[in-house]
């Protein structure tokens, strides 16, 4: 037989329980935050717009489910595109949309932040965070993913990858025939995704870069996400990839087999870093549910959570053997250093000149895909 609680009751349990939760937050949060907390027990479901899958969320939402376990998560794992696109639609028709957003186009963000879209919401863990991650008031860095060169060990011999764009250039300029159509990467002429990659490197690396990516441009062929090019690559459909997500890569080496056919290094001469950035909508019905679990990824706990879900931590506090591959400071010392690292930031040039930028990109590789 099921108890009930009579009122008075289930007002002090209530009050007990609440003190609990706020017990468990660091010293550091503001004193009124349990208003916070408070407030999202009279929401509803939280729903974040991302373009992570179940798996990157699983150990995230576990960690957050402990702490709130009256919140109810829903994640959908949806395009770079696609996040806004279908937050725009729904606030224009006024019905529910995300709380939460995810993306790692660059440009799409500006936008987001351009038309007022962004809640300007100052987090308990700012102060922990690097100042790169946090780009514009409201918007901080979920992870700083490395974009990696793959290759088939079969195809290509281990003393012949390339660790390098250069050396992937070198490599496809000897051969144009060999390596006609079987080299791949992000297609930048249509994606946001690969844009904002393409953008950061040539910025950093100025004419010398445009002159890598002409050197390959008869043989590449683009696509629009990284796990056609990785399973592409396995099967020997294409050679290599340059650009290509490690977070898609990394859980294909969990598989032995394809261990012994996927070789891969982080490019030498520069490893695009992509902050995958977050932020609360203005249209957002759940706000300080949203606020709750956007600190809970920047904490160290979310940080090392969505280390364990594939992505790459970025906190100067989450060490290496807290998480199964790479955090940004690994990533860093193989990579040669953070000097050769090229972080994918938010150019507000990226708007307005994107669109000339693709022309090109376009033109030095035929039709872009």
């Amino acid at each position: 037989m099921t108890k009930v609680l009579a009122p008075a009751a289930l007002a002090a349990a209530l009050a007990f329980a609440a003190p609990a939760v706020a017990q468990s937050l660091p010293d550091y949060y503001p004193k009124d935050y349990s208003q916070i907390v408070e407030g999202s027990k009279k929401e509803n479901k939280l729903v974040v717009y991302s373009i992570m899958a179940e798996y990157n969320w699983r150990p995230v939402i576990e960690g957050f489910k402990k702490k709130f376990p009256w919140i109810d998560v829903q994640t959908l794992d949806l395009g770079s595109g696609e996040v806004f696109e279908r937050y725009y639609a729904e606030r224009a028709s006024g019905a529910r949309s995300g709380d939460l957003m995810i993306n790692g186009a660059v440009d799409k963000w500006l936008q987001f932040v351009g038309r007022g879209e962004l809640v300007d919401y100052v987090s308990a863990e700012a102060a922990k965070v690097p100042d790169w991650s946090k780009p514009r008031k409201g918007l901080y860095t979920v992870s700083a993913d490395p974009m990696v060169i793959v290759y088939n060990k079969a195809l290509i011999p281990e003393a012949q990858a390339p660790k390098s764009l250069a050396d992937l250039a070198k490599m496809v300029s000897a051969a144009p025939a060999r390596f006609k159509n079987k080299i791949t990467t992000y297609n930048a002429g249509t994606e946001a995704f690969g844009l904002a990659i393409n953008w950061a490197y040539v910025k950093s690396k100025g004419d010398a870069a445009w002159g890598l990516l002409e050197q390959m441009g008869k043989v590449v062929r683009a696509e629009g996400s990284a796990g056609p090019m990785v399973e592409k690559i396995t099967a020997g459909e294409y050679m290599a990839g340059y650009f290509i997500s490690a977070i898609v890569l990394y859980p294909r080496l969990n598989d032995p087999a394809r261990a012994k056919i996927l070789g891969w290094a982080f490019p030498t001469d520069g490893t695009p870093i992509i902050m995958r950035g977050m932020g609360i909508a203005k249209g957002a019905t759940n706000v300080n549910s949203a606020k709750l679990m956007l600190d809970h990824i920047l904490s160290h706990e979310g940080q090392v959570a969505f280390g364990k879900g594939g992505l790459t931590p970025y906190r100067a506090d989450v060490k290496d053997d807290e998480v199964p591959r790479y955090t940004f400071s690994r990533v860093a010392r193989e990579a040669g250093g953070e000097q050769n690292l090229v972080i994918v930031d938010y150019d507000d040039n990226i708007v307005s000149k994107g669109p000339d930028f693709q022309a090109r990109w376009k033109k030095v590789f035929g039709t872009g895909g």
